[in-house]
């Protein structure tokens, strides 16, 4: 047996192929396959139950979406895409793969002609019906898809494009919000009720960020910086900030304000890591980044009130927003360095806050239903998923607001 802190979820599955799996550690724990009470148990499949999960991991023979006419001349293509969809990538090739939560699968499309290329059921309603693929990322090369699972408490790793399971990390009692790749192909962090470092193939976990209930990470386009977001509370006050780590080390090198209390949804960095790029549900943030600062702390002052020393460049600019109802973590992709591009419902919302110099024009894919988005650069176009069931491409909005 070990301490509840240290196995608190590092029961490991990989699958080499489609006709092969085993149970690895990560070394902190040795009863990896422990029944537990929580539902975890209908993880550890019967040999009945494992056969009927690899007949649902077979490809299935191409087949096409419903199309979807629509007169929005923001719109290339739309296809019906039924599956509750979430999370969304696409790969090196411009295959568009889609989550789908409510059959807990994940679909590989082709963007010409909305064939269904591929289909790999993660887990069958007979095993486990939790699995939300919330967030859905590539990595640098190319060669792995990360799945956040969000209830599931999991992560899913997948190689493509042939959509084999790699391995799945599951994290008791800690949901999985996001599943982010090292830019340098070392490590994979897990956004949980803290953030956890795992290499690369999520074999072992590497290090924990100790920051509680963080809301977002991001990666530096180097690899150099990890930004974790979190809710500092200092007694009758609390405030947003963003933490930066090295990531050879993993040592905070600095804590910055951003300037709100308000929950941030997805964070990313931008404009060539000069610039640290928030957003929350009604405003995006930019905050210019200078690793290497001494780290900030705010105090509270004795009327309660939040107090920290900075420069009027240290300021965060700050623009009003609308997010589409209960989109997710993946609501902004970035389609140049200094080009932001975000979706929207329709609103009234038009004000921003300018607090130092910008490094990023937002753009905004504006009256549109979406959980998740996706750029592609090759064809200029946007990929999103709306949870009533469609996959839209829009052609990339301009740096004006396309209305």
């Amino acid at each position: 047996m070990c301490a509840r802190a240290s196995c608190f979820g590092s029961r490991l599955r990989t699958t080499d192929s489609l006709v092969k799996t085993s149970n690895v550690s990560s070394g902190r724990c040795a009863s990896v396959s422990s029944p537990t009470p929580s539902s975890r148990t209908s993880r550890i499949r019967s040999t009945s139950s494992f056969a009927l999960f690899l007949a649902l991991a077979l490809p299935l023979a191409a087949q096409p979406l419903t199309p979807v006419t629509t007169h929005d001349q923001k719109i290339v293509k739309r296809w019906e895409l039924p599956g509750d969809p979430h999370g969304i990538a696409i790969g090196p090739d411009g295959t568009i793969y889609a989550g789908l939560a409510q059959p807990q699968a994940v679909v590989a499309i082709d963007p010409k002609t909305g064939m269904v290329k591929q289909r790999l059921v993660l887990d069958s309603a007979e095993i486990a019906s939790t699995k939300e693929l919330v967030t859905m990322r590539i990595n640098h090369a190319g060669t792995r898809l990360y799945i956040a699972n969000g209830s599931d408490e999991s992560a899913t790793i997948l190689s493509i494009p042939d959509l084999a399971v790699r391995r799945e990390i599951t994290t008791e009692g800690e949901q999985i919000r996001d599943a982010v790749p090292d830019p340098k192909g070392r490590y994979l962090y897990l956004l949980g009720r803290h953030v956890h470092v795992y290499d690369a193939e999520g074999e072992k976990e590497l290090h924990t960020i100790n920051l509680d209930d963080p809301m977002a990470i991001a990666a530096s386009e180097n690899g150099s910086l990890l930004a974790v977001v979190a809710t500092e509370d200092f007694g009758n006050t609390k405030a947003t900030s963003v933490a930066l780590y090295d990531t050879t080390t993993f040592a905070e090198l600095a804590r910055e304000p951003l300037q709100t209390d308000k929950t941030i949804e997805e964070a990313l960095f931008a404009a060539g890591d000069q610039a640290f790029i928030a957003l929350s549900r009604g405003s995006l943030f930019e905050k210019p980044i200078a690793a290497g600062k001494p780290v900030k702390q705010m105090t509270a002052g004795t009327n309660g009130q939040m107090r920290m020393a900075i420069d009027f460049g240290d300021l965060t600019n700050s623009d009003s927003i609308c997010l589409p109802e209960g989109s997710g973590a993946q609501i902004a992709t970035l389609a140049s360095p200094d080009l932001l591009l975000f979706a929207e419902r329709r609103c009234s919302a038009s004000s921003a806050f300018g607090g130092s110099s910008r490094h990023v024009t937002p753009a905004s894919l504006y009256g549109v239903a979406a959980y998740a988005m996706a750029y592609d650069p090759k064809s200029n176009t946007v990929a999103v998923t709306d949870r009533a069931g469609f996959l839209t491409i829009y052609k990339a909005p301009r740096a004006a607001v396309a209305k």
